[in-house]
């Protein structure tokens, strides 16, 4: 019997099930994905994801600076070698994610949204304090500290490896996915968006650029390039081997279910 891949190790962990649910099923989801969150909190939580969206940017970079392209040509065409398909997927993750940060602009001003929301509460229950000024929150500083851990030097993590990079890759963008499949699905398909409190922002902007085929194919290619990467480093998916990798894992669910902002 043939060991199982990276992904599947990853996603197949008991101790993994709960936690993936609580962070991909939130009941900000569920109101968004129903048009039922309000401009303010929408407006709260891009914010902070704008400012996740930036550090994304210094982490690919992080990523492309590990990548070993082959020396030899070895009578293949290199640009098809794993570290040239790895590197493409990290193009791709690094133009996507600036597009993205220009399509939250257009679509904040489009909508009347603030990216420069600052939360109601704190973290701790106080209230923010006005006077501070728009920052991260303590989840996204979190998010940033992490991703910052795969920056180029001199602030980043000498020991923090490409696998470690690709198990974080794809574990953000694949919770990412399925979150925003599951507020899809709250409601049937081309329902009317008249009602919706945010004039339709998340139905007929963001939800389908964060479900769409595009993104999901972006979502493959991130799983099959970290299982074929962690094939060739021999890393034994049963055993010690991939510990350091359940835990990164385990910290991205614990960090997304947090990221969702609390609402009645």
């Amino acid at each position: 019997m043939s060991k199982p891949s990276m992904s599947e190790y990853l996603l197949s962990s008991p101790e993994i099930t709960d936690l993936y649910q609580r962070a991909t099923q939130s009941q900000f989801l569920s109101l968004a994905g129903q048009g039922q969150l309000a401009p303010e909190i929408l407006s709260q939580w891009l914010s902070q994801d704008r400012l996740y969206a930036q550090a994304y940017i210094r982490f690919a970079g992080g990523l492309i600076s590990r990548v070993q392209l082959p020396i030899k040509v070895d009578g293949q065409e290199t640009s098809k070698t794993l570290q040239w398909r790895i590197l493409s997927l990290l193009q791709t993750a690094l133009a996507g994610v600036v597009r993205e940060l220009q399509f939250f602009e257009e679509t904040a001003k489009k909508y009347g949204l603030d990216l420069e929301a600052l939360d109601p509460i704190a973290e701790g229950g106080n209230p923010s304090s006005k006077s501070a000024g728009f920052t991260p929150n303590n989840v996204t500083q979190k998010y940033i500290d992490l991703f910052d851990s795969f920056t180029a030097q001199p602030h980043g993590n000498t020991a923090r490896t490409l696998l470690d990079g690709l198990v974080l890759l794809w574990a953000t963008e694949k919770v990412y996915l399925d979150a925003w499949t599951y507020a899809k699905q709250q409601v049937a398909e081309n329902e009317d968006t008249k009602g919706d409190l945010d004039g339709g922002a998340l139905r007929k902007e963001f939800i389908p650029n964060w479900t769409s085929e595009e993104f999901q194919d972006f979502v493959k290619e991130c799983q099959e390039c970290l299982d074929a990467y962690a094939a060739i480093q021999d890393v034994d998916t049963e055993e010690v081997g991939a510990a350091g990798s359940m835990v990164l894992f385990k910290k991205v669910m614990v960090l997304e279910e947090s990221f969702w902002p609390m609402v009645a």
